[in-house]
């Protein structure tokens, strides 16, 4: 993996595709903690215009959460892995035939945890998702769990990141989102850069790849990203060197 900040000479070639939590935010003891810091904000409005709306947001977090973060401004995005997806045009698509047993997987879930201190359950428009950065003792527990649930009901799939794990539709990842989003203007024909931190990111840097593009891992650990950067208060230093036209190179 390189650890050089990657060049991007002419921004109008390019597609920016972001994570949130662990990317453009710190990773917070609890979701609704984290914020995006203002500074980064004004980073992502330069690029935005410069880049002529080619700019997207890629979470794991519901489409309403993510434009909470983002302030008064409103990108392309994909929530829950790509289960919600909004064009830059504004039109969202999710797809809500597997609700209702998300609905029943919720209080399976919550059955099972019953009442243990600093777990959340949190029920998304088409998935639920265990934080339990609070009480990583009980991750064995939990991830058990959530693997039988899974088990018995194929048209879902069970994934990990930094203290969650999430049942979510079999189809749905970041890597898909990212693909659909590069079929449409302003995306279309150009570049994709995407920039993640966790394990559910992994799926976004193999698209990417494959579309001859460039994948950013933020943080230590294996990965199929070609691109690296230690922290990400680096990464969002590059950004904003990357707004003003400059050369960060605060990568170390």
């Amino acid at each position: 993996m390189r650890r050089q900040p990657p060049q991007l000479s002419n921004l109008a070639d390019f597609a920016l595709f972001l994570d949130v939590d662990g990317t453009l935010a710190d990773i917070a003891a609890r979701p609704a903690l984290a914020e995006v810091a203002p500074e980064t904000l004004a980073s992502l409005a330069i690029l935005s215009s410069r880049m002529n709306g080619a700019v997207a947001i890629i979470s794991g977090r519901k489409l309403d959460e993510v434009d909470a973060l983002m302030g008064s401004q409103k990108f392309a995005a994909a929530g829950i892995h790509g289960a919600e997806l909004r064009g830059a045009d504004g039109t969202v698509t999710v797809d809500h035939a597997l609700a209702p047993t998300v609905g029943e997987l919720e209080a399976a879930l919550r059955g099972g945890i019953g009442s243990a201190d600093g777990i959340i359950v949190e029920r998304k428009p088409v998935s639920v998702a265990v934080h339990y950065r609070e009480n990583p003792a009980l991750h064995d527990e939990i991830h058990e769990l959530a693997v039988q649930l899974v088990r018995s009901r194929p048209q879902f799939k069970l994934m990990t990141g930094k203290m969650i794990v999430e049942i979510l539709p079999a189809r749905v990842d970041k890597g898909a989102a990212i693909w659909a989003l590069m079929q449409s203007a302003p995306f279309a024909g150009r570049t994709p850069v995407f920039a993640g931190d966790d394990v559910t990111d992994e799926d976004g840097f193999s698209v990417v790849r494959g579309m001859s593009g460039i994948s950013i891992k933020i943080g230590d650990g294996p990965s199929k990203a070609e691109w690296g950067f230690p922290t990400a208060a680096c990464f969002r230093e590059w950004l904003r060197h990357l707004s003003l036209g400059t050369t960060g190179n605060s990568t170390a």
